[in-house]
C-alpha cells in the first residue's frame, strides 16, 4: 500500500514537472525585435520662407526626410502647438502655423512609428493682426472711421470726443478736431493741407479744422431728405458720394453738385482705376457695382461687378477698398471672417480664416504701405449686455500695398 502511494506521487510530481515545461516553453517573448520596426526618426532641413511668416495665415513648406505620405500620420509643431498640416510627402510638409506669435518658435515634426521626434529649428511668427491702440470703452472711447493723411498719421473719430490724431499710432492728440455737433462721423478723409472731409448719414459734407468745432452748416450741403454715408475722391478731386438716397452725388471743389439717379441704398463707395465702386443693396441683391467715369466726370453704365446675395447670404456690406493690384476688400457684418476679398476675375474668398478677431467691420483705410486698417464693432453678449469685444482700430498685414486714395 505503501508503494502504491510512492508512486501516485511521483507520476503526479511528473506530470506537474511536464505541464510546467511545457508552459515555459510556449510563454510569448515580451520583445520580438523581428516583429515589429520602428520609423527612421524624422528630420529638418530647413522651412521655407525662411526667418519668419505669419502665425495663423502663411503656408510654410518644411522640407527633410523621413515623413509619412499616410494621411495623419505626420504631424508639426510650433512651441508645442500643432499647425495644419496641408499636404504632405516623405521629404517635405505644407503646413499653416497655428496663432503662435514669438521670435523664438521651436519647431518640431512628430510621425507616427517613430521613436522620437525631429530636430528642432528655431522660427518666428509674427502676428497678422494687432490691435493698434487700447480704446478705454469705460471711458466712452469708441472709435468709428479711420483714416490717415499724406504723413502717415492716423486719424480717428471717437464718438462723443471729435477726431483725435496719432502720431505713429500712439499718443493720440485727444483735442484735434473738438466734438461739434455730430456724435461720430462715418467718412474721414485727410489732404495734405490739413483740411479734413466727413460725412456722418446727414445731407451733406463737412470741412473740418484743427482746433476748431466744427460747424452746423456743412461745407456743401444735398437736396433735402437725402443722406450722405460714404465718400471717394477720383484723380480730378471730384468727390463722390453715396447714401440712401436712390442717387449718386458727385460734389466738386467749387461746391457744385451732380445728381446722377441709381436705385439702391448704398454704403460704400471707392474710385478705382477710373471706375467709381458703390457698394449696397438694390432690387434685393446686395453687391458692388462697376461704373465708369468719363473725362468731364460724368458717369457711364453701371456694372453688376460682384453679387454678394448669391455668394454669402444675409451678408451686409458696410466699407470698401482695394488692393494696389485690384483686389477688392469688403468689410462686412459676417459673424466670423467679416473681411471678404474679391479677386479681379470675380472670384471670392475669405482674408485669414479664423485670424481676425471680428463680427463686424464698420470702417477701412488702406495707407502706404502693406497695412490695412479697420474698425470693429463692439461685440456683446447677447444676455448680459457685457462685451466680449471692445469696438477698436484693427491693423492688419495683407503683405502687399493698398490703391492710391486722390488727395493733394
Amino acid at each position: 500500500m505503501k508503494n502504491l502511494y510512492k508512486l501516485l506521487i511521483l507520476v503526479a510530481a511528473l506530470g506537474l514537472s511536464i505541464l510546467y515545461s511545457c508552459s515555459e516553453e510556449t510563454a510569448p517573448s515580451l520583445y520580438d525585435p523581428g516583429k515589429y520596426q520602428f520609423r527612421e526618426d524624422p528630420v529638418i532641413n530647413n522651412i521655407d520662407p525662411p526667418g519668419s511668416a505669419l502665425a495663423g495665415v502663411t503656408i510654410l513648406t518644411i522640407t527633410g526626410q523621413n515623413f509619412s505620405d499616410v494621411p495623419g500620420e505626420t504631424n508639426v509643431y510650433f512651441n508645442g502647438v500643432k499647425g495644419q498640416v496641408l499636404n504632405v510627402t516623405t521629404t517635405q510638409i505644407q503646413v499653416k502655423p497655428p496663432v503662435v506669435v514669438a521670435d523664438t518658435v521651436l519647431v518640431k515634426v512628430k510621425v507616427a512609428g517613430a521613436l522620437n521626434l525631429s530636430n528642432t529649428l528655431i522660427y518666428k511668427l509674427t502676428a497678422a493682426v494687432v490691435e493698434v491702440y487700447k480704446f478705454d470703452p469705460n471711458n466712452g472711447e469708441v472709435p468709428w472711421a479711420v483714416a490717415f493723411d499724406n504723413f502717415q498719421n492716423m486719424i480717428v473719430s471717437v464718438e462723443g470726443k471729435g477726431v483725435w490724431k496719432f502720431a505713429g499710432e500712439v499718443n493720440p492728440n485727444k483735442s484735434y478736431i473738438p466734438k461739434g455737433a455730430e456724435t461720430k462721423w462715418n467718412t474721414l478723409r485727410q489732404f495734405s493741407n490739413g483740411e479734413i472731409y466727413a460725412s456722418k448719414s446727414l445731407r451733406g459734407i463737412w470741412k473740418l479744422v484743427q482746433g476748431v468745432t466744427p460747424p452746423n452748416a456743412p461745407w456743401v450741403v444735398t437736396p433735402s431728405g437725402t443722406v450722405l454715408v460714404d465718400f471717394d475722391f477720383d484723380e480730378n478731386i471730384n468727390l463722390w458720394a453715396v447714401g440712401s438716397n436712390n442717387s449718386i452725388f458727385r460734389i466738386k471743389q467749387d461746391l457744385t453738385v451732380a445728381q446722377f439717379p441709381f436705385q439702391a441704398q448704398l454704403r460704400a463707395a471707392r474710385v478705382f482705376n477710373g471706375n467709381l465702386y458703390v457698394a449696397g443693396l438694390k432690387s434685393g441683391v446686395e453687391g458692388v457695382w462697376k461704373i465708369p467715369i468719363d473725362a468731364n466726370g460724368n458717369l457711364g453704365a453701371e456694372e453688376l461687378y460682384f453679387n454678394l446675395t448669391a455668394n454669402f447670404t444675409g451678408v451686409k456690406i458696410n466699407t470698401m477698398t482695394f488692393s494696389a493690384d485690384g483686389d477688392l476688400f469688403l468689410g462686412t457684418d459676417r459673424s466670423t471672417d467679416p473681411i471678404i476679398i474679391i479677386k479681379p476675375d470675380r472670384s471670392a474668398q475669405t482674408l485669414y480664416a479664423g485670424v481676425i478677431p471680428a463680427k463686424n467691420i464698420v470702417s477701412m483705410y488702406w495707407p502706404s504701405g502693406n497695412f490695412l486698417y479697420v474698425t470693429r464693432e463692439v461685440e456683446r453678449d447677447v444676455t448680459s449686455g457685457s462685451i466680449i469685444r471692445n469696438q477698436t482700430i484693427l491693423k492688419i498685414d495683407i503683405q502687399k500695398p493698398g490703391a492710391v486714395y486722390y488727395i493733394q
